[in-house]
C-alpha cells in the first residue's frame, strides 16, 4: 500500500506542470505590456494596485515590524509576492485551454476568449475588489486600464496558442528539455533569485542606523544633503503632480473657502511677504528606531499655515485642521498646532542655509508642489503632496492613525551615538559624536555614560549651538578607554523643558520608539 508521501508525489507529478508554467510565462509577457503602459502614466499594474491595497489593510503593529526590520526592502518584498501571485493566476487559467479548445475549436476564437475573459475578470473582478473606487473612477482612467488590460492579455493568449499549437506540433511526444537548456533555464532562474534577493537586500539597508564616518563629516550635514534626506512613504509609486494645473482647496469650516494655484502660494512665500516662513527643521518618522536613520535635517521656506487659515475665516468652532493628499492619503493636526507660526506649508527645500530657497522646490520625493510642516510632531503629520485643507470640528483619525498610530505624534526625546561605529576597535582617545532631538521643545542636556563591569558611569556631552530651536543637537564627548576590554557606550539626553529621556524601550509601534541608544567599542 502506498505511503502518504508516495500518494502525494503521484500527485503533485499529474499535475499539468507545463501548461502552467506556460501560461505564467504568457501572463509575464502581458504583465509586461501594463507595466511599461503604467511608466507612461496609462492603465493600470495589477501588482502595484495589490501593493497598495495590502499596506492600506495590514494591521499598523504588523506594518511597523516590517518597517523595522526591512525598511523600503519590504515594499520591494511585497511586490515580488504580487508579482509572483499574478504570474500564477494565469499559469493556472492557462491548466483549462485543452478544455476551451475541444468546445470552441476555432484557434482566433480561443484566443478571443482568453482575451477578453481574462480582461473581464481583471476589469470587473480583481480591480474592484483591490480598489473599490475603480468601478468609479473616470471614463478615461477606465478606459485606459481596459485598453492597458486587453493588450497585456492578448499577448497572453497569443503566446498560449503559440505554445499550446505551434510548439506542441513540433514536440509531439512531449517537450522536454535538453541537458544544456536545462543547465541555461536553471541558471537564468539562479541570476533572477540572486538579483531579486540583492534588491531586497540593498533596498532594506538603506534602513540602519544613523551614522556619520567621522566627527567632521557628522559636522558638515548637520544640515542632512537632500539625496540624504530619509523617504518614507506608503505609495509603491509617488504621485506626479502637474504645477501647472495643481490648486490647493481650502474649504471646510470657513468663511471664506478658497483656491491657490502654485504661483499664488509662490507669491506668498516670497521673503518680503509677511505670511512667508523659512527654518530649519529637523522631521523623525514615527517608525524610527532607537538609534535609527529615519531622521533629517532640511531648511524649508513656505507660507505660515496660519496666514492661509487666517485669511479663510477660520470658524472658532473648528477644532482640527485636516490635510487631504494627492495619493488619498490624509492627516490632522489639532487647531492651535495648525496656527503655530512655526507650521507651514513648505514650496521649496535646501541643505544650504545661505541659498536662495526659490532655487530648490520641493523634489517630487519630498512632496511637491507643496507640503506641510509642523515641527514638534513625527513626520507623519508632514502631509506631502498636500491637495486640500478643511478645517473640522472633532477629532480626526487620518491614514495612519486608521491603522492603530498615534494620533497625538508628540516626538519623544531621543539621544543617537552616530559615530564611530558599533563594534569599532580603539587603541586610545577616541572622541564620540551624535545628535540629540527633542521636536520642537529643545534639548538642554546629553549624557554619555560607559558601562564597565556592570555599572555605568554617566558624564555630561559637548553640546554645539543648533541651527534652530527646531533641529536636532550635535554632540561630541572625548572618552580615553580606562584599560583594555569591551565597553558599552550609552547616551540619553534631557530636554528643553528639563525633562530627561525615558530610559524605558518601547517599539515604534504605536507611540514612536524609546529607550537609550548604545554601541559597543573595544580595546585592545
Amino acid at each position: 500500500m502506498a505511503t502518504l508521501r508516495e500518494r502525494v508525489r503521484t500527485f503533485l507529478r499529474k499535475l499539468p506542470w507545463a501548461r502552467f508554467g506556460a501560461g505564467a510565462i504568457a501572463g509575464g509577457a502581458g504583465l509586461l505590456v501594463t507595466f511599461i503602459l503604467r511608466s507612461y502614466g496609462l492603465g493600470v499594474f495589477l501588482p502595484e494596485v495589490a501593493v497598495d491595497f495590502a499596506v492600506e489593510h495590514i494591521p499598523g503593529a504588523v506594518e511597523s515590524f516590517f518597517i523595522r526590520t526591512l525598511g523600503e526592502g519590504g515594499k520591494a518584498l511585497a511586490l515580488l509576492t504580487a508579482i509572483a501571485v499574478f504570474l500564477a493566476l494565469p499559469g493556472i487559467y492557462a491548466t483549462f485551454f485543452r478544455r476551451v479548445q475541444r468546445r470552441i475549436k476555432n484557434r482566433w476564437l480561443v484566443m478571443a476568449f482568453y482575451t477578453f475573459t481574462s480582461s473581464a475578470i481583471v476589469l470587473f473582478g480583481i480591480l474592484p475588489l483591490l480598489n473599490p473606487r475603480f468601478l468609479g473612477s473616470s471614463p478615461a482612467s477606465f478606459g485606459f486600464a481596459a485598453l492597458g488590460q486587453l493588450l497585456g492579455f492578448w499577448i497572453y493568449a497569443a503566446l498560449l496558442d503559440y505554445f499550446f499549437i505551434d510548439v506542441s506540433a513540433r514536440y509531439p511526444q512531449g517537450f522536454s528539455l535538453s541537458r544544456r537548456q536545462f543547465l541555461v533555464g536553471s541558471l537564468a532562474a539562479i541570476a533572477f533569485t540572486v538579483l531579486a534577493a540583492y534588491g531586497i537586500a540593498s533596498l532594506a539597508a538603506k534602513k540602519g542606523r544613523l551614522a556619520f564616518a567621522s566627527i567632521q563629516e557628522m559636522l558638515s550635514k548637520e544640515i542632512t544633503p537632500i539625496s540624504e534626506f530619509y523617504i518614507v512613504t506608503k505609495n509603491l509609486n509617488d504621485p506626479s503632480v502637474n504645477l501647472e494645473s495643481w490648486r490647493l482647496q481650502v474649504s471646510g469650516m470657513v468663511a471664506n473657502p478658497g483656491t491657490y494655484s502654485y504661483a499664488d502660494l509662490a507669491s506668498r512665500a516670497d521673503p518680503s511677504s509677511p505670511d512667508a516662513a523659512d527654518e530649519i527643521v529637523t522631521l523623525e518618522c514615527v517608525s524610527n528606531e532607537v538609534g535609527g536613520n529615519l531622521i533629517s535635517t532640511a531648511r524649508w521656506n513656505g507660507i505660515r499655515l496660519a496666514a492661509i487659515l487666517g485669511a479663510a475665516g477660520l470658524d472658532p468652532a473648528s477644532d482640527w485642521i485636516v490635510f487631504h493628499c494627492a495619493d488619498d492619503y490624509t492627516a490632522a493636526i489639532p487647531r492651535d498646532r495648525a496656527l503655530d507660526p512655526d507650521t507651514m506649508i513648505a514650496l521649496y527645500m535646501t541643505d544650504d542655509p545661505l541659498a536662495n530657497p526659490k532655487d530648490s522646490p520641493l523634489r517630487r520625493e519630498h512632496g511637491s508642489p507643496a507640503r506641510i510642516i509642523v515641527p514638534g510632531l513625527y513626520g507623519m503629520f508632514h502631509a506631502k503632496w498636500l491637495m486640500g485643507i478643511e478645517a473640522t470640528r472633532g477629532e480626526y483619525a487620518g491614514y495612519w492613525q486608521q491603522k492603530g498610530w498615534t494620533n497625538r505624534g508628540q516626538i519623544r526625546t531621543t539621544a543617537i551615538i552616530a559615530t564611530p561605529a558599533d563594534g569599532t576597535v580603539v587603541r586610545g582617545p577616541v572622541t564620540l559624536g551624535g545628535i540629540a532631538f527633542a521636536g520642537d521643545r529643545g534639548i538642554s542636556a546629553v549624557e554619555v555614560g560607559v558601562s564597565s563591569e556592570g555599572q555605568i558611569s554617566w558624564s555630561a556631552a559637548t553640546l554645539k549651538s543648533p541651527k534652530s530651536s527646531l533641529t536636532w543637537v550635535l554632540w561630541t564627548f572625548e572618552w580615553m578607554p580606562p584599560h583594555v576590554g569591551s565597553f558599552r557606550i550609552f547616551v540619553r539626553s534631557v530636554d528643553g523643558a528639563s525633562m530627561p529621556q525615558e530610559s524605558g524601550t518601547a517599539s515604534p509601534f504605536p507611540d514612536g520608539s524609546a529607550g537609550y541608544d548604545s554601541i559597543t567599542l573595544l580595546v585592545p
